[in-house]
């Protein structure tokens, strides 16, 4: 039978993770299903790019199947200063001109906002919030970040944040694409339940761990496009006003 274990042990959670409601590969329940038998994960967020339709599915889905597996509804939320992450939501927030517009939506949904790959550089649709960590009521920063170009990033988040910022709590997270990525790069929390992970966050009882994503995990991605396709959804930087996104329209 399935048990918790002790809450003061430290448990691991992934925070940042795309389905095919974004740019992801799987599906919301394969995403689940394959996270739930592939790691040791015990609360992932879906964040789909500007949707939380796929969190919500996944959710209700991890539910009814009983799985070992807590799943936070959130979104990536892009804004015209870097991308947002918006964790315990109940609904997709839209697109916004500033960050701080983004961080004050979140909140009024009494969610936790937390600054995504604040330091990125390299492209890949990717758009970070850069200083705005220093002055912007954030939650958390996602100081360790998954992709393998994120590396100088991440450490430059650190000592921005640490040495000329908030001291923010930091958080590691895969930016998973396909779920075989998933917990590579991962956040410590005392407990095991996603509400233990909300109040390790807001008092600030948390660290990053893990590694960007592994030489194995590329390979997988690459069966994952030949199974599943590259996919179809355009960047958020993409759609223009008024233009729904795959996840938005079903």
């Amino acid at each position: 039978m399935f048990t918790y274990p002790p809450p003061t042990v430290w448990n691991k959670a992934d925070l940042h993770l795309h389905t095919d409601y974004s740019d992801g590969m799987m599906s919301p329940e394969e995403t689940v299903v394959t996270i739930s038998v592939e790691t040791d994960l015990w609360v992932i967020a879906i964040t789909d790019h500007d949707t939380a339709d796929g969190a919500l599915i996944a959710r209700s889905f991890a539910r009814k199947r009983g799985l070992p597996l807590e799943v936070v509804v959130g979104q990536e939320v892009t804004t015209g200063e870097g991308d947002v992450l918006a964790l315990f939501i109940n609904e997709s927030l839209p697109r916004f001109a500033t960050a701080a517009e983004a961080v004050q939506a979140i909140h009024l949904q009494g969610g936790l906002a937390v600054a995504a790959h604040p330091f990125f550089v390299w492209g890949w649709a990717m758009e970070s919030v850069h200083l705005r960590i220093r002055t912007l009521p954030f939650d958390a920063i996602e100081a360790r970040h998954g992709c393998p170009l994120s590396i100088i990033g991440n450490g430059a988040a650190h000592i921005v944040n640490h040495w000329f910022g908030q001291k923010l709590p930091e958080m590691g997270n895969s930016d998973a694409h396909i779920p075989y990525a998933a917990g590579q790069a991962f956040t410590w929390y005392q407990g095991h339940t996603a509400a233990d992970l909300r109040t390790a966050i807001e008092q600030g009882h948390i660290r990053p761990g893990g590694t960007v994503w592994t030489p194995r995990t590329l390979w997988r991605m690459a069966e994952a496009v030949l199974r599943h396709g590259w996919p179809d959804y355009p960047t958020a930087k993409d759609l223009l006003p008024g233009k729904t996104a795959k996840g938005l329209s079903r």
